[in-house]
């Protein structure tokens, strides 16, 4: 089979489409666009948050974590990742993690995230601190 390679234009366009489903409340077919993107290109950012995203609308936040993951490996001041991160760590009740994540934050002056991210971890349930 030959091997494919879309355009940054091209993987945009669909990208665009999965958006549209996603604001739809289409989550499935969202998530179904996203997941082949980021197969096609995996260092693609925009298309990991996007599909973490559609995984916590469908409950999944260990798929949202996994992908999450993958995108601060290779970029670790991607805030927006880490804030996300630290939400999903929540969900799943893991607050030495989710504390780890909101520490970071915090360390790098990001108060938007940081705040974010300690209102959720106070709704989930999380330990005060």
């Amino acid at each position: 089979m030959p091997e494919l390679s879309w355009t940054d234009e091209e993987i945009y366009l669909v990208a665009d489409r999965g958006f549209a489903f996603f604001k739809q409340g289409c989550y499935q077919e969202a998530g179904i666009i996203f997941e082949g993107l980021t197969t096609l290109d995996p260092l693609n950012a925009y298309c990991r948050k996007a599909l973490s995203t559609v995984c916590m609308v469908l409950n999944n936040p260990q798929r949202a974590v996994r992908e999450l993951s993958m995108v601060l490996n290779q970029n670790p001041a991607d805030h927006d990742a880490r804030g996300r991160r630290c939400e999903a760590y929540c969900s799943l009740q893991s607050w030495n993690e989710a504390r780890q994540d909101l520490e970071i934050l915090r360390r790098n002056g990001q108060r938007r995230f940081a705040q974010r991210a300690a209102w959720r971890m106070q709704a989930a349930g999380g330990p005060a601190h």
